[in-house]
């Protein structure tokens, strides 16, 4: 499940999954910026039929691993 969100991350963003690591930030990705962050949101939302809330929305932006973690828990 793990390589699956990071596809769809990379795909989102337009760049290789191998720029994205659990450090990857919008400080050291200029491609995640707030457009893109809202994108991944509804991309996620939509592929894994989840509704993610507004204060997750938000901490999801701090790095990788965090949106990561919070996607998993969503899909269980």
């Amino acid at each position: 499940m793990e390589k699956k969100i990071r596809q769809l991350f990379a795909d989102v963003l337009q760049v290789s999954n191998e720029k994205i690591s659990d450090v990857t930030a919008p400080e050291n990705l200029p491609e995640w910026d707030s457009l893109n962050h809202l994108n991944l949101i509804a991309s996620f939302e939509e592929e894994f039929s989840i509704d993610i809330e507004p204060e997750d929305i938000q901490k999801m932006m701090q790095n990788y691993s965090i949106f990561k973690s919070i996607i998993m828990n969503k899909i269980g």
